[in-house]
């Protein structure tokens, strides 16, 4: 039996029933493919943020009118239809014919169905779960690629793009299981910048990782290293899309090794994607090989020296690029590096050697 799962979205915000919302979303999860599961995953994701960003909008466009004077919620969504709302255009006679009572009334429904998506999902075996998230992780590449193009376009012209997803999807953290502890980091005597008890929060984004996916143009049989890999999010998000790339993660917390490689085990990934426990800055570890390297800022600067000591020098013998996020670009300011490729206002860089004769 195939299900039609934008249909049945359309009908939970056309015709909010939050007290038969459990029994209908169990009707719909006994005959929904890992593709349609997917999809609905993503898009109610996507609308529950897109709803927010309209109800928070509404409320701003209203503070700030004139006093007395009411928001004509028609002419209020119509810019948004063109821009923020593309990706949910199946529902587009909802936005035109609701009301900001309907919006807040649509997220409660959304937020719920939110919630027994992910129940169910973590019902299902792992090499399901497995497929859902190839699937997932590519409409999500699609969504983080609109907003990207959206912030380019802004610079360019006096549209404001409103849409921010940075966060948006963290929740599937839930269906990798990485539960993240509390106050894990040892207490040792060591100088390095570790973020004790770090959540979700410093983690690097899934939008930095995919949109990184996919201008890097990773060639078959490539290595990856992930440079602090913390509970794993770049190579689990790596092994799912590319499984012809070998991923490598370091990281200086056990706790969170084990955790990352639970995920991959769990994932039937190990083969492609493991992480390992080190210290980078170690007199005793040399970085291995490999054509891609990710950095986050999360070094002391003395393991920021020796790391890129490394890689300067690897330079001298194959072509790689540098994955840098945040401030870990003020490290790459220097002749062995081309001019980067930058997103989110440099935020996200992609360095790439520059071709030097070989000692």
């Amino acid at each position: 039996m195939s299900i039609e799962y934008k249909a049945e979205l359309k009908k939970i915000v056309l015709q909010v029933q939050l007290d038969k919302l459990e029994e209908q979303l169990n009707t719909l999860f006994k005959f929904i493919s890992e593709k349609d599961l997917a999809g609905f995953f993503i898009d109610s994701i996507y609308l529950k943020n897109i709803l927010s960003l309209l109800i928070d909008e509404h409320w701003m466009q209203s503070k700030n009118a004139p006093t007395d004077t009411e928001i004509q919620f028609d002419r209020f969504i119509k810019p948004f239809l063109n821009v923020e709302l593309k990706p949910l255009l199946f529902l587009q006679s909802f936005f035109q014919d609701t009301s900001i009572g309907g919006l807040h009334l649509a997220l409660k429904a959304i937020t719920q169905t939110e919630a027994a998506l992910l129940r169910n999902i973590k019902s299902k075996p792992y090499d399901f779960q497995k497929k859902f998230l190839q699937i997932a992780l590519m409409q999500m590449s699609e969504l983080f690629e609109l907003e990207h193009q959206l912030n380019s376009d802004r610079k360019k012209t006096d549209v404001t793009a409103r849409l921010s997803l940075y966060r948006t999807f963290d929740v599937l953290d839930k269906i990798f299981e990485l539960g993240y502890l509390e106050n894990e980091v040892p207490d040792i005597d060591q100088k390095e910048r570790l973020y004790e008890g770090a959540g979700v929060g410093v983690q690097s984004s899934y939008a930095t990782t995919l949109l990184a996916l996919r201008y890097l143009n990773l060639t078959k049989g490539s290595r990856f290293i992930d440079l602090g890999s913390g509970y794993g999010r770049i190579g689990l998000v790596v092994g799912l899309m590319r499984p012809d790339i070998q991923f490598t993660g370091y990281e200086f917390v056990k706790e969170r090794v084990d955790i990352a490689n639970k995920a991959s085990e769990n994932l039937s990934m190990t083969q492609h994607v493991q992480f390992r426990t080190q210290d980078l800055a170690s007199t005793d570890f040399k970085i291995p090989p490999a054509d891609t390297f990710y950095i986050f800022d999360s070094f002391s600067d003395a393991t920021y020296a020796v790391i890129m000591e490394q890689l300067q020098e690897m330079t001298l013998h194959r072509k790689i690029t540098v994955v840098t996020k945040g401030n870990a670009k003020l490290w790459m300011k220097n002749q062995f590096w081309i001019e980067p490729q930058e997103f989110n206002d440099g935020n996200l860089c992609l360095y790439r050697s520059r071709a030097r004769p070989r000692i």
